[in-house]
């Protein structure tokens, strides 16, 4: 009967939501311009001030970031085909502006779908790229090496510093058994292009000259981006379920966060935030999720988590099967 209840609240919910589903092709269309000029106008502005005005570099550099970010987002509906009712169209907008940001946008539709339709399931954490997750009794049994890179990999300065740039730097720049051979070709160009883009480019400015401009604003998107995604499934009361007792709309909203933030910062990342409405009803456009999340009341029963609650998620790092939450490795201690 509670399962029921629970499964009648959610067909409620995504009916409630459904009007938010529409599309805005004006406005999506002026936000994916806008965003292109803005971006690459902000990375000439820091390669022709760099050296005779580099305090104009405050202001570029961040506004890069922002634009790396907005690019994400556009990306991000793109994939969802949330964008435009126009598919072609999307594809194109989704490969322009993942071009930009180093992320293959076949390759990454392929994955986040993967995660979508595996969120939150023990025995399917091989087909949902989120941030490797162990239970305890796993941990336990793992050898002394395994243990080690574990702690290395949960630690906060791996999340911060390193992990930002394998996930999104790295990983799209390999092929993969998994993928099929037109994501694998796509990212195969993709990274003859760059070769012969930065080679080209090289000749022109040194190595330093496109870090400042280029790399360093790309890393630091990459890391609001990890930290964003780590917030949204790695919270104490979030949802895992062996895969006989796993339910999609449970894993959806319950294993997704709802954090708040300040205005800019949610418009910054699309209201990715808002991630349990998103997951329930993905094809909601970005600019809508925030009037969704507003629509969608108290109907469905969850806990709105202000973002500085971040830094203590980064401590959750195992998942407890006995008492259905995620804790640290200080929780080792009484098992």
């Amino acid at each position: 009967m509670i399962l029921s209840n629970r499964q009648t609240d959610y067909e409620r919910a995504i009916q409630l939501l459904k009007p938010f589903t529409t599309k805005n092709t004006s406005k999506a269309n002026f936000q994916f311009f806008f965003t292109f000029i803005m971006l690459w106008s902000s990375i000439y502005s820091s390669y022709y001030f760099l050296g005779n005005y580099n305090l104009v570099l405050l202001i570029t550099i961040p506004t890069t970031v922002i634009f790396f970010c907005r690019s994400y987002v556009i990306l991000h509906d793109c994939g969802h085909n949330s964008f435009s009712n126009n598919k072609t169209w999307e594809n194109c907008v989704g490969s322009i502006l993942g071009f930009g940001i180093m992320i293959s946008f076949s390759m990454w539709r392929y994955i986040h779908n993967s995660h979508h339709n595996h969120v939150g399931n023990l025995d399917k954490r091989e087909w949902n790229p989120e941030v490797w997750t162990m239970t305890i009794e796993e941990y336990k049994a793992s050898s002394l090496f395994k243990r080690l890179i574990y702690r290395f990999m949960r630690s906060r300065f791996t999340r911060f510093f390193i992990v930002p740039t394998i996930n999104f730097g790295l990983i799209f720049r390999f092929l993969h058994p998994k993928f099929s051979r037109q994501v694998n070709l796509i990212v195969l160009i993709h990274d003859i292009i760059y070769v012969a883009l930065i080679w080209f480019l090289l000749s022109y400015m040194s190595i330093i000259t496109l870090v400042i401009v280029f790399f360093l604003p790309l890393a630091l998107f990459y890391n609001i981006a990890a930290f964003s995604l780590y917030t949204q499934h790695q919270f104490e009361e979030t949802y895992w379920e062996k895969d006989e007792n796993w339910n999609y709309f449970d894993a959806s909203f319950s294993g997704s966060n709802c954090v708040t933030a300040p205005r800019w910062f949610r418009w910054m990342t699309g209201n990715a935030l808002y991630h349990n409405i998103h997951h329930l009803c993905s094809n909601i456009p970005s600019y809508q999720l925030d009037k969704a999340q507003k629509e969608l009341g108290t109907l469905l029963n969850y806990k709105l988590i202000p973002i500085s609650e971040g830094w203590n998620m980064l401590g959750k790092k195992l998942w407890d099967e006995e008492n259905k939450k995620l804790v640290g490795f200080s929780s080792l201690r009484n098992k």
